[in-house]
């Protein structure tokens, strides 16, 4: 049975995601680009329904989430990394329909989702406090109870996903618990993954239908929008999570001793054309894992 979801008013957070960006983005020193090719558009991709949501796994967030809240012996949550603030959102509502104490917290090294993320809590009563600043040098001066985030390993490569999970480790308290969602690709290498040209254009086009279609909802004119997702697609790389084998083997070397580990699909677009990419609502794979803190 599907739990209840958070509400997420994209409709009118995307338009502010996307002057955010202008705002809050830091720009490269060296080579004048900044992350609003991102966050300004990640939740014009959501709105149109062209981007996975929580890996698709809003239940397993939800279920797990809500495990931690009803024991009442994990009130100190901590979300490690977010493109906006779905994350922050799903930790709020599974603790609010436990009727559990929470404190939110919420860490990224830019401005623009930890902004998102406040506009929400003001606009939910959703207290948080969001600290702007990479998770690998994130400290913290009493333990958190729970880590969790989402599609967040593909960002690190091998030797900086250990030291990620390492930093994780020494931020929760003895028994706390990390969970986690990841795409899986089996098969490839460790270089990053992007867009195939193929995917890229089928990718623009089909967000320039969609634009067209929900053209109400919408401040910028299809073809803007087909620009937006022309930047993203030519931006956009992962490094690939290539088995559950490797997820273990990370947990087991920073101090983790599994609760959960199982993978499930993700649906693709539901009524709509196919679609392939990183990040794309595409029929794909996922680990999900609950770790506890030894």
């Amino acid at each position: 049975m599907a739990r209840p979801a958070p509400e997420e008013p994209l409709a009118e957070s995307a338009p502010l995601a996307h002057r955010l960006a202008r705002e809050h983005c830091p720009v490269d020193g060296s080579t004048g680009e900044s992350c609003a090719w991102y966050h300004g558009f990640w939740q014009f991709m959501r709105l149109i329904g062209v981007a996975k949501t929580s890996g698709g796994h809003v239940d397993f967030l939800a279920a797990a989430l809500g495990a931690a809240a009803r024991s009442g012996r994990y009130p100190r949550v901590l979300i490690s990394g977010s493109a906006d603030y779905s994350m922050p959102a799903h930790a709020f509502w599974a603790y609010r329909e436990a009727g559990a104490e929470l404190e939110l917290s919420c860490v990224d090294r830019c401005g623009t989702p930890l902004a998102l993320t406040r506009w929400y809590g003001s606009r939910y009563g959703m207290p948080v406090t969001t600290h702007l600043s990479d998770v690998a040098a994130f400290e913290s001066a009493y333990p958190y109870d729970v880590v969790t985030t989402n599609s967040f390993l593909g960002y690190f490569d091998p030797p900086a996903r250990a030291r990620l999970f390492a930093r994780w480790a020494g931020l929760l308290r003895p028994g706390g618990r990390l969970i986690i969602t990841n795409r899986i690709r089996p098969g490839e290498g460790h270089a990053p993954v992007g867009f195939t040209e193929e995917q890229a254009r089928t990718f623009v086009q089909t967000v320039r239908t969609e634009a067209l279609r929900l053209q109400a909802l919408l401040p910028l004119e299809p073809d803007a929008m087909a620009r937006l997702a022309q930047a993203y697609a030519e931006r956009f790389q992962s490094v690939p999570v290539r088995s559950c084998e490797e997820v273990t083997a990370l947990l087991e070397s920073s101090g983790f001793s599994l609760d959960r580990l199982d993978t499930a699909p993700a649906a693709g677009r539901p009524g709509g054309a196919p679609i392939a990419g990183p990040t794309l609502a595409e029929p794909t794979d996922y680990v999900r894992v609950v770790a506890i803190r030894c």
